[in-house]
């Protein structure tokens, strides 16, 4: 009967321990949601660089609107369709430019840009985007490592010794220094970040088309619309 009591003792104890384990579980959810999530139309969105920083802005041309994407991006991923519908919005003269997040480290989004650029250079990069997009986020497949990348190459039916002849060209090693240079110029840590008229930062803080209206009166007015 002792032995019962224990048992049951003991049981009690777990299920008492579950409930309460779940109980601080759901309680820090709920908190991160309140903090994080309600909170997050609070935190900065929009930035405004320097006339310093404009000046010596490695972006030239400043009727653009720059989105520092990578492929390795989940949010640049659904945001694809907005951002072409936002393209064909673009005022004439100005250019909307897809760049991906670049440095001189090996790991991390920035991973992925010597894949861009190559794709780029080769002038299919557009064309392979959401395959390179479902690679990464879907398929768990690293671009970044030679061998998945050459069976990825094969697949999609790009020639592998033509994608390593223009990976070591001239024009790839400077797209990526110029990729390089505006990540490290404008401080971009994640991504999608958006550049406008070389001289603001943008986060999306709204939903498409209200971020793609937001977008073109900072190009075309230098003013932010109110949310």
């Amino acid at each position: 009967m002792s032995t019962e009591k224990n048992m049951f003792r003991s049981k009690g104890f777990f299920i008492g321990y579950t409930l309460l384990v779940i109980l601080i579980s759901s309680l820090i959810t709920t908190a991160y949601f309140h903090y994080f999530v309600l909170n997050q139309d609070e935190q900065e969105t929009l930035f405004a660089v320097s006339s310093s920083e404009v000046e010596n802005s490695p972006i030239k041309d400043d009727k653009t609107i720059i989105e520092i994407f990578s492929y390795g991006c989940h949010y640049c991923a659904i945001n694809e369709e907005n951002l072409t519908q936002l393209e064909n919005r673009m005022p004439e003269g100005a250019r909307f430019v897809r760049l991906h997040i670049s440095s001189d480290k090996t790991s991390g989004l920035g991973r992925f840009a010597p894949i861009f650029a190559t794709l780029s250079v080769m002038g299919i990069e557009p064309q392979h985007r959401q395959s390179a997009y479902k690679a990464v986020l879907e398929d768990n497949i690293d671009l970044s490592d030679n061998s998945q990348l050459e069976t990825w190459l094969k697949a999609n039916g790009i020639d592998v010794a033509k994608y390593q002849q223009v990976s070591q060209s001239a024009e790839v090693k400077e797209l990526l220094a110029y990729m390089t240079a505006v990540t490290a110029h404008y401080k971009v840590d994640a991504t999608p970040t958006f550049i406008v008229g070389k001289k603001w930062i943008a986060l999306q803080d709204r939903q498409f088309p209200a971020f793609s209206d937001h977008l073109l009166s900072l190009l075309e007015h230098d003013k932010a619309l109110e949310k």
